[in-house]
């Protein structure tokens, strides 16, 4: 899958968008690394056809993890049908994991270690070569958050401002950027990733 040969630090797997060498499952989505994908709130519950719903693509591309930045009530919930689809899609839904956190919308973790407990579901589901997905509604602003901070903490980025230059090259390939044209969202948000430093005491083995 998408995990042979990778090393998260390699910098030639920065020279173009990722999108360019892994297919995106959905419009609304970009490989942050390998073994994350960044993308928009996966279930629609007004799609009766299941082929056409977000939440099939997501596994098909293989994502096995899903980390909810969503907060409670904001969305109407696909936890619960999380095994349902993939043993519809012949999926061994022992494997599959969900987790939230919940951010405010437009909004920072509440500290620094809330972050690091993100950070923790990411690291463990590296090690053991698994691809996690990391949503927020629109995948735009906390997720960019998320996922700048992580690209610093797990070595891809030597900072912040690195971060998310990556973030921005691979945001210009995403269905929706012309409508929402950056990643994360809003100055607050822009800042924590700018201004994050890896923290050698958390730092991914």
């Amino acid at each position: 899958m998408f995990i042979e040969n990778f090393s998260p630090t390699s910098p030639t797997k920065r020279a173009w968008p990722l999108t360019a060498v892994y297919p995106r499952p959905i419009p609304n989505s970009y490989w942050a690394t390998p073994l994350l994908l960044a993308c928009e709130y996966p279930w629609t519950p007004k799609v009766l056809i299941p082929c056409r719903q977000k939440l099939d693509a997501v596994l098909k591309a293989g994502v096995r993890t899903f980390i909810d930045l969503t907060e409670c009530g904001e969305l109407s919930p696909y936890a619960d049908h999380l095994s349902r689809r993939a043993a519809a899609l012949g999926i061994d839904t022992s494997t599959i994991e969900y987790h939230r956190f919940p951010i405010r919308d437009r909004s920072l973790p509440e500290s620094v270690d809330y972050m690091y407990r993100i950070f923790d579901v990411l690291r463990d589901n590296e090690k053991r070569g698994r691809i996690s997905a990391v949503h927020c509604r629109g995948g735009i602003g906390r997720t960019g958050l998320v996922v700048g901070c992580w690209l610093v903490q797990s070595g891809v980025a030597k900072d912040g401002p690195e971060a998310l230059s990556i973030i921005a090259r691979e945001w210009r390939t995403v269905e929706k950027c012309k409508r929402f044209p950056h990643s994360p969202e809003t100055g607050p948000q822009f800042e924590f990733v700018r201004d994050f430093q890896r923290s050698s005491g958390n730092a991914s083995a």
